[in-house]
Order: structure tokens, then sequence, then C-alpha cells
């Protein structure tokens, strides 16, 4: 990484994914916490996309529902088409950014763990690619 915002874009992506395992494992038995849990990992989706988007396209989305777009932008221009197999995460990511933040939906553990672990499979293949 040869930037400081790519650095900073990247390194925030993985506080919010701590940050989401965290809340998904306190000992609440508030089920609201996996929603809060899966928003920050949405988060960490989003930040890892800035990623990539600032270090190829030199913008970021400025607003989540622009993410995915840039993604794919960012892929096309630059011949990383082995990587375009990750969009349906962070398509998927930003569907439930809107359902966990401002529609109250319901999402279980099992739900987190899935949004987990997409986030990390995208978070890892940003790190290889910058």
């Amino acid at each position: 990484m040869k930037c400081f915002m790519e650095k900073h874009h990247f390194e925030q992506a993985k506080l919010w994914l701590e940050g989401a395992k965290y809340i998904a494992s306190c000992a609440t038995e508030d089920n609201n916490k996996y929603a809060v849990a899966v928003a920050m990992a949405v988060h960490s989706i989003i930040k890892a996309n800035d990623t990539l988007t600032y270090k190829y396209l030199q913008e970021v989305a400025k607003r989540h529902d622009e993410a995915p777009k840039l993604f794919e932008e960012a892929i096309k221009r630059h011949g990383l088409d082995g990587k375009s197999s990750y969009k349906h995460i962070i398509y998927e990511a930003i569907g439930n950014k809107a359902k966990a933040e401002y529609r109250g939906a319901f999402f279980s553990k099992n739900d987190f763990e899935s949004i987990r672990r997409n986030a990390e499979k995208f978070i890892k293949m940003i790190e290889e690619l910058v």
C-alpha cells in the first residue's frame, strides 16, 4: 500500500470488522446485537472497497449505494476481471445495510456469521490487490 489514504481506508475496514465481531460476541441476549454487528461488517466491506477504488480510480463512494458501481468500474478499467466474482459480496452488503440500519430487520447469529465470512473474504482480496 503506497498511499496514506489507501492505508487509512484499509485499516478502518479491519477495525470495523473487529468491532462487528466484538458486538456479535457480547453476552447480551438482545438480538439487536446481530443487526448492529451486520451493519458494522457491511461498513468494513465498504471501507475495503474504498481502498480499492481510491487506488485505481482516485475516488471513493460518496453514498453507500455508489460503492458497487465503483467496484465494477475499478475491476473493469484495470483488468482485474478475476476479482469480478466478488461483486456479489458488495451488492449483498449494501442491501443488508439498509435492512440493518433503517428497516429494523432481524438478523440471526447465522446471518452475521455469513456476512462476517464475506467481509473477511472481501478484505483479503483487497489486501492482495493493494
